[in-house]
């Protein structure tokens, strides 16, 4: 009686859900087609071409010499740059190593994402600022010495020394408290969200009574969390609240000191994101003054780089005032001293190292033969000088300057092509390949991968994609393709890391994807692309590639499907419901259905408000298109979710329910954003089940 009734409860719950799915048995992930190739090839990267990267890397005293083991073989080998040339293992006599430079940085302790850190510790580790009960207090290391509490009158919705989930997880607010380099100072958040919404999970939903959640979540077009920056002086036990001019709505974030202590750093940016000031403040008496200022059309990036040099005074800024990524010189009087870049049709991508003795400013760059190509370049501090130090046309992956600077050693590799470490001179010449991976003997198929390239459908922007093929490959036959998608904004699009292999293809896929219009590094017209139109032109990107990769004869139009997840899980379901005629089959995970649910930092950077851009939250919802579902949908979605409410996927339920229509689910009660490995094989069951078998067959 007790199993039929589960049975019974069961055939109704997956009714409810829209689970139309046959109650047979399915085959589990390792009795799939291909599982016994898949299983084999998963393990391959690590054989296919193992070595390529050098490690342990030691500088003679006088850098004249380096000693590195070499991954390939697993030897100690040396490097004699008179000679130029590796010395033969005999040969090897011992060295007196260069002293490794100490940072001397104090490690902050990790915390869950979107939270900020409970305690910070001064940096004479005297005290210790503890966010406690909603208020800031200190407690001294000496124990002949009293507490102090700096706050008392914190309550739940007006909070001091910690910040809030929406600046945890879109401004990347770790802290709250920050102490200044003497610590003379304790700078902290006051956030006051008393003016906001509650928003309610349950959790604890599979015990007989379920918990609520209760957390403040700005939703696009909301009101704002209200933050201010406090200081408190210990020498004088007096507090100032900082006087930053600006909407009580906009962003405080990214505080820092001067390397003197003397003044507090403070980006600050509008509710539209398209302002960007940094705030000098007075810790003393709170008074602000702008340092530097960005402006752009549509959004601004929120977090520039910003490198003090030794005089505390001048830094290295990160902009894109002319559509590309550059770096220039200025100072803490606001003035620009000079540009140190100026590229234009591929931007610069870090800040590398400085060397203010010689004069060299040492940045990553992608290459304007092909974007996703990373380089090193160097120039003088007055910007003069600029060059590309790496030669050749593979993608870097890191990069070792010796200590004199005089030496550059750089690992590439590309999509095919294995790792290899190269000894470049200061110049960017070439002078000896130091490890080098092989594609192994024991490998007895060929590596099926490319880059390729298309034209966008505005006929001029052209978009890269990778695709991956089975070990197996026969070009007579017809293959369905799938696409693996994330491509939200501020996202990388593709890596040309080498990955000559995708193991999930030997069920029987080619899987591609595609660096859609709207993700990061190919400069801000690219970027901005989707900007007021999320889910229109990079999906079509996404579109455009599948068309384009259908042409070609071993790839089955009628047979498309797409995963993803977070955007990616967005994108998926929006593909199958809008373009039903391209995409067949989609496994969305944790998806944002509606960008009305999504919170204010994030969504109105690229949208704006639902009141600003009704017609953009229109387009870009899977609730305007649930009537043109005719493939198969999957939805997943962790039922304690804070990032992606699971009340997105309920939306779209409730959608699909209204225009009576079929579709698959499956629910985690114990998961948030992030879901297990349980839910990977669900996917590839699922893909496999509806996509290896051709029509008809």
């Amino acid at each position: 009686m007790y199993a039929k009734t589960n049975l019974m409860q069961s055939c109704l719950i997956l009714f409810a859900l829209g689970w139309t799915t046959q109650l047979q048995a399915q085959p589990r992930f390792n009795e799939l087609p291909g599982y016994d190739r898949f299983s084999k090839v998963e393990s391959f990267p690590s054989r296919i071409a193992p070595g390529g990267k050098i490690v342990d890397l030691k500088w003679s005293h006088d850098f004249k010499k380096f000693n590195f083991t070499a991954s390939s073989s697993g030897t100690r080998k040396t490097f004699d740059l008179k000679a130029g040339k590796i010395i033969d293992l005999q040969e090897i006599t011992p060295f007196k190593a260069a002293p490794i430079a100490d940072s001397n940085r104090r490690r902050s302790t990790r915390v869950p994402r979107a939270t900020q850190r409970p305690i910070e510790i001064s940096n004479s580790e005297k005290w210790t600022a503890v966010y406690d009960n909603f208020n800031v207090k200190l407690k001294p290391a000496d124990p002949n010495l009293a507490e102090i509490q700096v706050t008392t009158n914190g309550q739940d919705r007006l909070r001091y020394g910690t910040g809030c989930w929406v600046y945890g997880e879109e401004l990347d607010q770790d802290s709250a408290m920050w102490w200044s380099p003497a610590d003379q100072h304790l700078a902290f958040y006051e956030i006051d969200e008393r003016h906001m919404r509650d928003y309610h999970l349950t959790i604890n939903n599979t015990r007989l009574y379920t918990d609520l959640q209760t957390v403040r979540y700005p939703k696009a077009g909301d009101p704002n969390p209200f933050a201010a920056i406090l200081i408190y002086d210990l020498t004088t036990r007096s507090t100032v609240k900082a006087d930053i001019p600006g909407e009580k709505s906009q962003y405080l974030y990214n505080v820092r000191w001067t390397p003197d202590g003397n003044e507090l750093l403070v980006n600050r940016t509008n509710r539209h994101q398209n302002e960007l000031d940094v705030f000098a403040v007075d810790p003393n008496s709170g008074k602000s003054r702008i340092v530097v200022s960005e402006r752009q059309k549509n959004f601004q990036n929120n977090s520039p780089k910003m490198m003090f040099l030794k005089d505390g005074k001048t830094f290295i800024w990160e902009t894109e005032k002319n559509g590309w990524k550059n770096f220039e010189l200025r100072n803490l009087n606001g003035k620009l001293v000079n540009p140190l870049t100026s590229a234009s049709g591929y931007p610069a991508d870090r800040i590398y190292k400085l060397d203010e003795t010689a004069g060299w400013f040492y940045y990553t760059a992608y290459s304007a033969e092909n974007p996703y190509n990373l380089q090193l370049h160097r120039c003088r501090l007055n910007g003069t000088q600029n060059r590309r130090l790496t030669a050749n046309g593979l993608h870097h992956v890191s990069f070792t300057l010796s200590p004199d600077h005089n030496w550059l050693i750089g690992t590439c590799e590309d999509i095919n092509s294995p790792p290899r470490t190269i000894l470049y001179d200061r110049t960017g010449k070439e002078i000896s390949v130091l490890d080098q991976a092989h594609v192994a003997q024991s490998i007895k198929h060929p590596l099926n991968a490319e880059i390729f390239s298309f034209l966008a459908a505005d006929g001029k922007t052209k978009i890269y994609g990778t695709l991956h093929k089975p070990t197996n490959f026969d070009p007579k036959l017809k293959y369905p393709l799938l696409v693996d998608v994330y491509g939200g904004p501020h996202s990388k699009g593709l890596s040309n890391r080498f990955r000559p292999v995708n193991a999930y293809c030997e069920f029987g896929f080619c899987i591609a994807k595609f660096g859609n219009r709207g993700t990061v590094d190919r400069g801000k017209e690219f970027e901005d692309a989707t900007y007021l139109k999320l889910g229109a032109i990079d999906l079509q990107d996404q579109v455009d590639g599948v068309k384009h990769l259908s042409k070609r004869a071993y790839i089955d139009g009628d047979r498309v499907g797409i995963y993803g997840h977070s955007y990616g899980g967005y994108l998926s379901a929006l593909a199958v419901l809008k373009f039903p005629e391209v995409f067949h089959v989609a496994v969305s995970g944790a998806p944002v259905t509606t960008w009305k649910n999504y919170d204010t930092i994030y969504t109105e950077r690229y949208m704006r408000t639902p009141l600003e851009n009704p017609d953009g939250y229109r387009i870009g919802s899977c609730m305007q298109y649930a009537k043109n579902l005719k493939g198969k949908l999957l939805m997943v979605h962790g039922l304690i979710d804070d990032n992606v409410h699971p009340s997105n996927t309920w939306q779209l339920v409730e959608a699909l329910h209204a225009a009576d229509r079929r579709f698959d689910m499956q629910i985690y009660p114990k998961f948030k954003h992030g879901i297990g490995s349980t839910y990977m094989k669900i996917r590839w069951e699922y893909l496999c089940r509806h996509l290896q078998l051709a029509p008809g067959s």
